[in-house]
């Protein structure tokens, strides 16, 4: 689909050079890596950068004071510290399988610690496994479950090749952070931002018997316990997943979408079934179909510069991309760095698919993003510009761009695609 414009030295190196930059400048105490620093000098934002910015949906009105977390230029710098930490880790497990360099396993040991930093913060609040988003370092009642989705994600990638004091630390966190997950009922005590338990209850769940369940969320919580599964034998965490699976119908197929549709940033939805393949291979005419939907619609959106835009659609018999006006950016169309993920999710899912050609896709993204474009949010073109609300976000090199980047290129490199 696409031709190679650069070596597979030249990939290499570029491999190196933005680790570096991860080491050097995103890196911070206990070895998390937070999700926006700035691209100018590679600090944290502050109150003044984030002066006159954009009231975040989450907030639905209200302040973070009310809410009772931290202010938003905090908030938004640290708010996806669980998910790149754990990128990070999966990235340099692969590099590890890849190279067996020591030093390498020296940064998934740190990183992996840095996980376990953030599953002790809460444990001193009484809620043991409760993965809490840790904004500026430190304990919040937030959490999500991209943050759940991701951290399984590292986790498993890391753990067949963990030393053993590793491979107990993960078993350990999976296990609490599982049994947090069934105790609760799957709905985070505190809500979500200005959500309430009650709303997201409803809106996620329906009633008592999960009339509104679907596999969009089964997948996050099926991939946390196979994995705490793998790791303890518990029988418990079996019946939860098949719990899932009888409120989600196992038998359900996703179709590939044709004409004129709408793309999506539905990462998860390729790289958790991609996982759940090797989990669950009895389920996999399902997980295929879950992987195939959705490679059209993340893939149909890739630009020239490797970027996707925020929101668009596309037209399978002309292949033309149309960018639409999303919540992001302010107004009118806009593009993301994020894209990233993109790449990450066709390498992984690459190799159940031998038919499609999906690490071109992905070749394509890691060759053309860079440092200019690690972004959450830029102006669709150079002579346009975001709202004025929105701007401080496309001066901020972002953590889910970098750490997605090197998951895909060493996952990649492990498999032989470069």
């Amino acid at each position: 689909m696409y031709a190679p414009t650069m070596s597979s030295q030249q990939l290499e190196d570029k491999a190196k050079r933005l680790q570096v930059l991860i080491e050097e400048k995103m890196v911070q105490a206990h070895g998390m890596i937070p999700m926006f620093i700035r691209a100018s000098d590679y600090k944290l934002p502050t109150a003044e950068d984030y002066n006159g910015a954009y009231r975040h949906r989450h907030l639905h009105g209200r302040t973070e004071k009310d809410i009772g977390i931290a202010p938003m230029h905090v908030w938004r710098a640290w708010e996806n510290t669980a998910s790149d930490t754990a990128y990070y880790l999966a990235a340099m497990a692969y590099q590890y399988r890849s190279t067996g360099d020591p030093k390498v396993l020296g940064i998934c040991r740190r990183t992996l610690s840095a996980l376990k930093y953030i599953y002790t913060l809460p444990i001193e609040k009484g809620e043991k496994g409760f993965l809490c988003k840790p904004y500026g370092g430190v304990y919040s009642n937030q959490s999500s479950g991209d943050q759940v989705q991701c951290v399984a994600w590292g986790l498993a990638a890391y753990r067949p090749i963990a030393p053993p004091d590793d491979l107990a630390d993960i078993d350990t966190m999976t296990k609490d952070f599982a049994e947090f997950q069934i105790k609760t009922d799957y709905i985070s005590p505190h809500g979500y931002f200005a959500k309430t338990p009650e709303y997201l209850r409803e809106v996620i769940f329906g009633d008592e018997n999960w009339s509104k369940a679907d596999w969009s969320y089964a997948i996050i919580h099926a991939s946390l316990l196979h994995l705490a599964w793998q790791g303890t034998g518990d029988s418990r965490f079996l019946d939860e997943i098949h719990r899932w699976y009888d409120a989600c119908d196992p038998s359900e197929r996703f179709s590939v979408p044709t004409g004129k549709f709408s793309g999506a940033h539905r990462w998860r939805a390729i790289y958790l079934p991609a996982m759940l393949m090797e989990f669950d291979s009895s389920h996999h005419e399902l997980w295929r179909s879950l992987m195939l939907s959705d490679f059209y619609r993340i893939g149909s959106g890739i630009l020239p510069d490797g970027t996707t835009p925020t929101a668009w659609t596309y037209d399978s018999e002309t292949g033309h991309i149309e960018p639409k006006a999303s919540g992001w950016g302010g107004g009118g169309p806009s593009r993301t760095g994020r894209s990233a993920a993109v790449a990450m999710c066709c390498v992984t899912a690459q190799r159940w698919f031998p038919a499609l050609d999906m690490t071109s896709v992905a070749r394509h993204v890691l060759e053309k993003l860079d440092e200019d474009t690690f972004r959450f949010v830029m102006p669709m073109t150079e002579d346009q510009s975001l709202s004025p609300a929105w701007q401080v976000e496309s001066k901020l090199l972002d953590g889910d761009c970098l750490t997605a980047w090197l998951c895909a290129y060493w996952e990649g490199r492990w498999r032989g695609y470069w």
